[in-house]
């Protein structure tokens, strides 16, 4: 298929654009600008989700046969700080691709990345399935629900092939150092190449998350685009919760640095109860399982921090 990815040049959408091209589909990309880490033969076309034109001109100009969006402030604490930017990039930008799409590129299939932040932060009785009452808890989680809503509405009222996808958190190579772990490996990168004190800033190390290599992720994407049921919202998460301080005691065991942790307040987040997802849905129809272990993605991703600092250097 010829596959459109919105904010392409993303965390996500890097990891995505390779697994589609490995699996024989052509990706071309809307987003702000180039991006160093895609591959070379991706086609960007720049432009803001928020800008109406520019995403319809971009859908017009690559006629997709399938879209994955991703386009969108993914940083939840962002929402507080700047709630209107948080709905006018991840709701109105939404609204943009989806009128885009019934105006321009009605046949084609798009899966609308949410997130389980829709569900919010309250206990369950039971593991959480798709068709259960939403109850988003900030500023992000209720843009990112009426995002959700929005596209699930357009695929029933105008019959477009229409899926979204409610991931919890996911972690991996290239993930920016406004998360947690990443910004955990790259401190410890810096500290055992002799680059700064062994002192580590954190946040909540009590919170605990399902994480999600970002590669499994983007496997499940591919999955949904090329067999997901449109009109259906996936849960998609790990199953296996873990706590902040857990992966930072593996990240410190993996590079060999023993460091003095404080704690910062702009980096505190309270933890929380997440509720637990049924994934039988995403399971089922396109057989889709996480595949990498958590010690590979840690090791991965401190890897990369590792190299990124010695790039870095290089004249």
């Amino acid at each position: 298929m010829n596959v459109l990815i919105t904010g392409v040049g993303g965390f996500v959408g890097c990891h995505l654009a390779r697994e589609l091209e490995r699996s024989g589909h052509q990706v071309a990309g809307f987003d702000l600008g180039p991006s160093p880490m895609l591959p070379e033969n991706v086609v960007i076309h720049p432009g803001d989700i928020q800008d109406s034109a520019a995403v319809k001109d971009a859908v017009a100009a690559t006629r997709p046969e399938a879209c994955v969006h991703l386009s969108g402030i993914a940083f939840v604490p962002e929402g507080w700080r700047n709630p209107a930017m948080v709905f006018s990039v991840n709701l109105l930008g939404t609204l943009n691709l989806l009128e885009a799409f019934r105006q321009v590129a009605a046949d084609a299939r798009v899966l609308v990345v949410s997130s389980a932040e829709v569900y919010g932060q309250r206990p369950r009785p039971r593991p959480v399935k798709e068709e259960d009452p939403l109850a988003p808890d900030s500023p992000y989680a209720i843009a990112k629900a009426a995002a959700d809503q929005l596209a699930l509405f357009y695929a029933r009222e105008h019959g477009l092939k229409i899926m979204t996808s409610r991931p919890y958190n996911h972690i991996g190579p290239g993930q920016n150092q406004n998360f947690a772990v990443a910004s955990f490996a790259r401190q410890l990168a810096a500290i055992s190449q002799g680059r700064s004190k062994a002192v580590l800033k954190v946040g909540n190390l009590d919170s605990r998350r399902d994480f999600t290599d970002v590669r499994d992720v983007a496997r499940a994407y591919r999955g949904l685009l090329e067999r997901g049921v449109p009109g259906k919202a996936y849960n998609l998460c790990a199953q296996r919760t873990v706590s902040i301080r857990a992966l930072l005691d593996q990240l410190c065991e993996l590079s060999g640095v023993k460091p003095e942790l404080q704690v910062e307040a702009q980096r505190y987040r309270p933890a929380g109860e997440w509720p637990e997802l049924d994934t039988t849905r995403i399971e089922t129809q396109i057989n889709w399982k996480p595949e990498i272990p958590l010690s590979t993605t840690l090791k991965d991703i401190l890897a990369e921090a590792q190299q990124r600092l010695q790039r870095e250097d290089a004249p």
